[in-house]
């Protein structure tokens, strides 16, 4: 619920986060922002002099991700007598069987996967509901700090689509975070992600690009997120 959102984007600033991530929607965002001015002030008011405002940063999908499914499943085929552990393992509350309401709220899943196994029929699936970036981009980049791309590999085309449309946003960003599970080609899939990130334009180094020929490139403030890959 936005309210949480808000409380702990609140403690989680005055914890010392540098940076907070949520969903790119303006509702999340507004309370996200609400959260760290809340914390500000507090910090202001106790004299804190060691306390940095955190960047806000959203996220956004090239390509389906993981991050972006939610639980779906047909309530009117459950079994009467099946004890809905699916229910019971909810971390957020999402699952409900009452006389008000059966099923997932959509609002409240973020996509845990939890539910999945413990379904003793196997009647609970997934299903990947990325960002539309062109329906928020205009309304959240300009309000946000940072920016968290989710991409896997295979998805250079959607993932190149969206790095042209973030192109009147991309200076105003302080990082921007790459996230990319582990997958067969991965290496060459990042590097590909890199060439299409750097700004041929700038004179910040030098490269080389798909010929071989040494060209003038720059890097934006990239987080390549390995997770603990090699």
């Amino acid at each position: 619920a936005l309210p949480d959102i808000r409380n702990l984007t609140l403690a989680y600033a005055l914890a010392g986060a540098d940076c907070i991530d949520v969903a790119a929607d303006p509702a999340v965002i507004a309370a996200a922002k609400s959260g760290l001015d809340a914390a500000e002030k507090i910090a202001q008011a106790a004299q804190r002099s060691d306390y940095n405002r955190p960047w806000l940063m959203i996220s956004m999908s090239a390509g389906e991700d993981p991050h972006f499914r939610k639980a779906e499943f047909d309530p009117a085929i459950c079994p009467p007598d099946c004890p809905r552990p699916c229910e019971t393992i909810c971390p957020a509350e999402a699952i409900e069987f009452s006389t008000d309401f059966m099923g997932v709220r959509r609002d409240r899943c973020h996509g845990c996967g939890r539910c999945l196994p413990v379904c003793p029929w196997g009647l609970i699936a997934a299903h990947s509901h990325p960002t539309p970036l062109d329906a928020v981009a205009q309304q959240v980049l300009s309000q946000v700090d940072a920016l968290e791309i989710h991409t896997h590999v295979g998805e250079y085309a959607a993932f190149k689509d969206l790095w042209q449309t973030l192109q009147p946003w991309i200076d105003d960003l302080h990082i921007i975070s790459i996230s990319c599970p582990d997958d067969e080609g991965l290496i060459d899939y990042l590097k590909d992600l890199q060439r299409i990130i750097k700004a041929p334009e700038s004179s910040a180094s030098k490269d080389l690009d798909a010929s071989g020929i040494a060209v003038e490139t720059k890097l934006h403030n990239v987080i390549w997120q390995t997770d603990g890959r090699p």
